[in-house]
């Protein structure tokens, strides 16, 4: 058989099934990563078959993060403090049940279409926030700004070109952030001014707008997601919810029809499907699964609960999310809007917009405290032990808030693109980049520095071998090849995300230009 060019191994590939009955001590006895020096030649092998040749390519169980706990794979950083199974799930969860869920009662989106983009946008997030996890586990980095880096300006010679990527994306993952909680502030607003006396009043809005946003600036001061004050928030964020999600069931229910308070005074974008799109879109999530990963205890021989598995976590927070927002797709097909209300408004309609923004505001916080820090002099912030940065985007974000409303519909349009593609698009591409574009890494066979890939070109196969070096070898065929039939699948998946984004992004601008 020749080892030519082999696919690339998924991130979920397990060398612990190569034994070693002497390893030295600069090898170690787990040997998946090309980092970790020479071949050893000398350590005498067995080749132990695998068992488990029928594992589907979609299996969630926790047998991958049973390597997590290796000191190999410890990326373990103070910007992503240990958090539970428990809050892990909350934080994955409680982003789907904000902005994009409150907005779907108003899109008046046909139920033959909003229930089948609701289930595929649901799957297609949590295909993509798996392909994102797995680059992350094949990279062996712990953010996404890392992730990129490693895939795509990897090696010497590159300075340059990692600097920018490495600020264009902490510019891209801030701005985000600073822009979903503008329109969370704003929003708030808006649905909040209609309950007032003079809420067309500039002065009114002004005033609201200032008074929210100091309450939500003490919250926004926190260390981190670990803070008490952000887990009590969120959970609180969670029970708000799903009291206006009574609300509005009840409104239903009772066929009391619902206010249009000119949600979002939305771009061109904000329109049925895309909505829907936009309600399974969140920012990173890789900083939580180092979180989760930060909570292990110190290795031990007892297998690792299945609850204590990103994986699972996942998919249980978008199935989740699917039996909270499942309810406003079906009344979105048959809204009740009415032009104009009777004096006094029923009880469900004044709780509904007071509900909503306590939501959107509660959500807050936890955006300020994961938005990368400002740019700020060294002198400056060595000097005061105030949070310079987040004041400032505090007050950045109120500002926003505040812009006339032709310019918020563009920051509106700008939020969704955003989203949409950091989402969904983002991973697939990275997926294509890794394992199309680059050397894919080796799974058993090291590499020594300035010396050729396993396999390459440029290595003679008659070139002489030790039996161990053979072993090896046959070994990273059998591992490479089960790789790539597994992998099968997730590049089918990519590739439908990517041909998918393009089909919308032209859509996109069809619908920009007017011509649909």
């Amino acid at each position: 058989m020749v080892w030519g060019n082999p696919p690339p191994p998924l991130a979920s590939s397990s060398p612990r099934r190569l034994s070693t009955s002497s390893v030295s001590s600069s090898g170690s006895s787990r040997a998946s990563s090309p980092r970790l020096g020479a071949l050893d030649s000398s350590s005498a092998l067995i080749l132990v078959h695998d068992e488990d040749n029928d594992t589907s390519p979609f299996h969630f169980d926790s047998d991958d993060d049973d390597d997590d706990r290796t000191p190999q794979f410890d990326l373990r950083r103070p910007s992503t403090p240990p958090l539970g199974p428990g809050l892990v799930l909350l934080y994955l969860l409680v982003s789907y049940l904000k902005l994009g869920a409150m907005f779907l009662p108003h899109t008046e989106t046909p139920l033959k279409y909003g229930l089948p983009a609701l289930f595929a946008f649901a799957g297609l997030a949590a295909f993509a926030r798996q392909i994102l996890y797995m680059l992350s586990r094949y990279t062996q980095t712990a953010e996404l700004e890392d992730t990129v880096l490693d895939i795509c300006a990897k090696g010497r010679g590159k300075e340059r070109r990692r600097r920018i990527l490495r600020s264009t994306i902490r510019a891209g993952t801030g701005g985000l952030r600073v822009l979903l909680a503008t329109v969370y502030l704003r929003e708030s607003v808006q649905v909040s001014v209609s309950l007032l006396p003079n809420y067309k009043s500039i002065a009114v809005r002004l005033a609201l707008t200032a008074i929210l946003a100091l309450v939500v600036l003490p919250l926004s001061l926190a260390q981190s997601l670990a803070s008490k004050r952000i887990v009590y928030t969120t959970w609180l964020s969670m029970v708000t919810y799903i009291a206006w999600l009574s609300c509005i069931i009840y409104a239903y229910v009772h066929k009391i029809p619902l206010a249009n308070s000119g949600w979002l005074r939305a771009g061109t974008f904000w329109q049925g499907i895309v909505a829907i799109a936009f309600a399974f879109t969140s920012s990173s999530t890789l900083s939580l699964y180092v979180s989760l990963r930060g909570s292990y205890k110190p290795v031990t021989t007892t297998k690792p609960s299945k609850f204590r598995s990103f994986k699972l976590l996942s998919v249980l927070s978008v199935a989740l999310a699917i039996l909270l927002t499942f309810p406003l797709v079906i009344f979105s097909a048959n809204p009740h809007v009415p032009d104009t209300f009777e004096q006094p408004r029923p009880p469900a309609l004044v709780g509904i917009p007071i509900l909503n923004a306590a939501t959107l505001l509660l959500g807050i916080p936890a955006l300020i405290v994961t938005t990368p820090t400002l740019p700020i002099p060294g002198r400056i912030r060595h000097s005061t032990t105030f949070p310079v940065s987040r004041t400032l985007l505090s007050i950045l974000i109120a500002a926003l808030a505040l812009v006339p409303p032709r310019v918020s519909t563009i920051l509106s349009d700008i939020l969704l693109v955003s989203a949409l593609v950091g989402t969904y698009f983002l991973p697939a591409f990275l997926h294509v980049i890794a394992h199309f574009f680059r050397r894919p890494l080796a799974i058993v066979v090291p590499q020594a520095p300035n010396t050729p890939a396993p396999g390459s070109k440029t290595q003679s196969h008659s070139q002489s071998q030790s039996p161990a070096d053979e072993l090896l070898l046959r070994k990273e065929r059998a591992l490479q090849k089960k790789q790539f039939k597994k992998r099968i699948v997730w590049d089918l998946g990519v590739w439908l995300l990517l041909v998918g984004g393009a089909t919308g992004f032209v859509a996109a601008i069809g619908r920009v230009a007017g011509k649909w």
